[in-house]
């Protein structure tokens, strides 16, 4: 199968483009792997003889697309694509680069062999065969023998010293393609891997989100960890193997947080579970819908299930810092989701994950454990708990739902209780079903709003009325309350009883309408 036609398109227009203009132009590594590995690809890399910035800022307004400078010693630019180009293509981007030193040069500068091919665009087959293009690619670095042997090999040993970043593209590609990583180049990133703590935050960032859109990410992390780089990017989780947790666990700290990763997977991301039957999966409330949210992108590239799995991964990072052994002789962890909020927001922003990507993943750390917390032994959570739970969670409610889940399951493990899990999975189908009848009331007006408190109760602006607000917003959403004038007289019970806890503190208390002294 060769190219989709608006993909093929695209390369004979550029083709054009770079004739018109005199230059010679090469269409440079993962285009030409995917290529022949019959994937569809998301970007088109270019190397050209030229400016790249200058030549880049034509081809730009060839395509009416934007450049962006992404790294002005090594002159990269790319080019961000219009939205009716990328739905057509599913091209999102070109990325330029100047040769110097000729294409041979250039390629011998890269990564790795299978992405150090290049194919001059004016020799591009007219037919978009496997073949015909074979017989046109630059190949000095064995890349298309690597290919056939499914094996990621550097182009050379300095390859990870010219660029840190490699080292987790490595791993990230092998479990991306399914392929192994050759040892000599697998030793060279055991060997170096302390130089990632050199790579841009930025890049990082990019790479880990590139590592958590795959099925296997937690995979992936357990390899990262075996190489010596997880902890390199994320020293935090160190401690996390030292912990030893209560005997109810079937993992320590660190193990049950990658284990929370699969978990998440095997819920979400058609990734393996294989300490339970396929029945323990029958019982999750799933749905299109469900699975269409995780999808449902909050940053330019980031989407909900990338950011649920990073959340996964440091739900317990305070766990380290709150282990205590009680009198009794039982490991706990007091308080460490509280601990662990600002600790999850601190290592997303050292990464430079957006501010919203980051909240989001604090606020999984800092609800994990509501959704077990909700309800009695054998009973469903009533609709107090329930909208409380959905008001403080908020924009994570679904989120923290599943991460529990993936939570219960990663604790324990082989040892899954089919009744409590059954349980469990019961109270979230609750909680789910009890949002959307809870949702559907939300467009209702409000009965009253703080000026009727400033008016009826002489009440000064404070946090008493934002408190007598959502006290009548709850009791509104339960059904407890339908009219302007029950909601008065709600807000009047709760002003007399703040009012008579006020005058219980000073130390006086109330009798046939008179304040006394005790």
């Amino acid at each position: 199968m060769g190219l989709q036609p608006p993909v093929f398109n695209l390369v004979r227009d550029l083709g054009a483009f770079f004739t018109k203009n005199g230059i010679d132009a090469f269409i440079v590594g993962g285009f030409i792997r995917d290529f022949l590995l019959d994937r569809a690809a998301s970007d088109i890399d270019l190397a050209i003889d030229s400016d790249s910035f200058l030549t880049g800022g034509r081809l730009a307004t060839h395509f009416n697309a934007r450049l962006v400078k992404l790294d002005g010693l090594n002159q990269v630019a790319r080019i961000v694509l219009p939205g009716t180009l990328v739905f057509e293509t599913g091209i999102s981007h070109l990325d330029i680069t100047g040769i110097d030193g000729g294409i041979t040069g250039d390629l011998a500068r890269r990564d790795f062999s299978i992405n150090a091919i290049a194919c001059p665009l004016e020799k591009w087959p007219a037919s978009d065969s496997r073949e015909g293009l074979l017989c046109s690619l630059i190949d000095p670095c064995r890349g298309i023998e690597s290919i056939k042997n499914r094996t990621i090999a550097a182009v050379n040993d300095q390859a990870f010293e010219a660029d840190s970043l490699r080292l987790l593209r490595g791993v990230r590609l092998a479990a991306e393609l399914d392929f192994s990583i050759e040892p000599h180049t697998l030793e060279l990133i055991k060997l170096l891997s302390y130089r990632i703590q050199n790579g841009a935050a930025e890049r990082i960032r990019e790479e880990l989100l590139n590592i958590l859109k795959l099925p296997v990410s937690g995979r992936v992390i357990s390899h990262l960890d075996e190489l010596d780089i997880l902890g390199r990017i994320i020293p935090e989780l160190i401690a996390c193997k030292e912990t030893v947790q209560p005997k109810e666990h079937h993992w320590n700290v660190f193990w049950h947080s990658v284990k929370c990763v699969e978990a998440i997977e095997f819920l979400l991301d058609d990734g393996a579970w294989p300490y339970a039957d396929a029945g323990c999966k029958d019982l999750v409330p799933l749905s299109a819908e469900i699975l269409n949210y995780f999808k449902s992108g909050i940053s330019a590239d980031a989407d909900r299930l990338q950011i649920i799995k990073f959340a996964a991964l440091l739900h317990d990072i305070a766990k380290p810092v709150t282990r205590i052994i009680n009198d009794a002789g039982r490991i706990r962890f007091f308080g460490h989701p509280v601990k662990g909020a600002p600790l999850t927001e601190s290592i997303l922003g050292k990464l430079r994950f957006s501010g919203r990507e980051a909240k989001m993943a604090a606020d999984l750390t800092l609800h994990h454990l509501r959704p077990v917390q909700m309800n009695q032994p054998d009973q469903m959570p009533t609709d107090r708990a329930v909208y409380r739970y959905l008001r403080d969670t908020g924009d994570v409610a679904v989120d923290t739902l599943f991460l529990s889940l993936a939570d219960h399951l990663a604790a324990r493990g082989p040892a899954l209780d089919q009744r409590i899990w059954r349980l469990h999975c019961d109270v979230v189908r609750h909680v789910l079903d009890k949002k959307q009848r809870m949702e559907s009331c939300r467009g209702k007006p409000r009965l009253i709003n703080g000026h009727d408190l400033l008016d009826n109760f002489k009440l000064p602006p404070g946090p008493m009325i934002k408190s007598i607000l959502e006290a009548v917003a709850e009791a509104q959403a339960l059904g407890e309350i339908t009219t302007r004038g029950q909601a008065l007289r709600l807000a009047a019970k709760i002003v007399n009883q703040q009012q008579t806890e006020e005058t219980d503190r000073s130390g006086y208390r109330r009798g046939k309408g008179i304040l006394k002294p005790r």
